[in-house]
């Protein structure tokens, strides 16, 4: 099988032996790779080897997997092209990272191609090496995955009986029906939230502030745990508090 150059950017990373890393990485045109790099930590007497570290930006060459190598690609080649160190600045930045990379690796598949998702990944992984509020790129990249998923909610109508939302008003919203519910049905719903007026429009609108920046995040975050099944790490993280 032929080897396979593209971009990538590494969502996770785990020591195989003294020598070797598995890793989880997202390629800018082939999707996600799950690959396992033969002594790429293995040093020479004239250079030290640390292997390859979480959400470094690199040119890959690697080898598809095959059902014989327990769906491993094989790491040929990797040249390191952007570590994106600002985000170990602060911790802030790092949880965000972290974040991004969690979610990225739960809501894509392996070898289906996102490449509008990897560019806005690279993206935050700039925007969050420079100083400032890490929150708003962050909910910009919540929205990416859930779009590109074609997971984004309908915050226009009650999705249950096709109600139209009224602007400039709260509303409560479901995760599991995928958008906003009105108040005759909300009561049948498994599970639902209210979110404000103020938040529900900056979602529409596309317009965040320091008011609704965090409300956003928890919404959006909420969405993302239900479609994966299980907690984020952002609960338990400073974003939060």
């Amino acid at each position: 099988m032929a080897a396979i150059k593209d971009h990538a950017i590494v969502l996770r990373h785990l020591d195989y032996s003294e020598t070797s890393q598995v890793l989880a990485v997202l390629t800018r045109d082939h999707g996600q790779q799950r690959l396992i790099g033969k002594g790429i930590k293995r040093s020479t007497r004239t250079r030290v080897s640390v292997g390859i570290d979480l959400l470094e930006q690199g040119e890959v060459v690697f080898l598809p997997s095959s059902r014989g190598e327990a769906r491993l690609g094989t790491l040929a080649e990797w040249h390191q092209t952007q570590p994106f160190l600002g985000i170990r600045a602060t911790l802030p930045r790092w949880y965000a990272g972290q974040y991004a990379a969690e979610i990225t690796a739960a809501m894509t598949e392996e070898a289906d191609p996102h490449p509008q998702l990897y560019e806005a990944l690279e993206r935050l992984l700039t925007r969050l090496c420079a100083a400032g509020e890490v929150a708003e790129p962050l909910v910009e990249y919540q929205r990416a995955v859930l779009e590109q998923a074609g997971l984004w909610p309908d915050l226009t109508r009650c999705v249950v009986c096709d109600r139209p939302a009224p602007q400039g008003r709260a509303a409560y919203y479901s995760a599991q029906q995928g958008g906003l519910i009105c108040r005759v049905c909300q009561p049948k719903a498994h599970e639902s939230r209210k979110i404000g007026a103020d938040v529900l429009t900056a979602l529409r609108e596309e317009r965040y502030s320091p008011q609704t920046t965090r409300s956003i995040l928890d919404v959006l975050d909420y969405t993302l745990a239900h479609v994966m099944g299980r907690q984020t790490s952002l609960r338990t993280s400073p974003l939060m508090t």
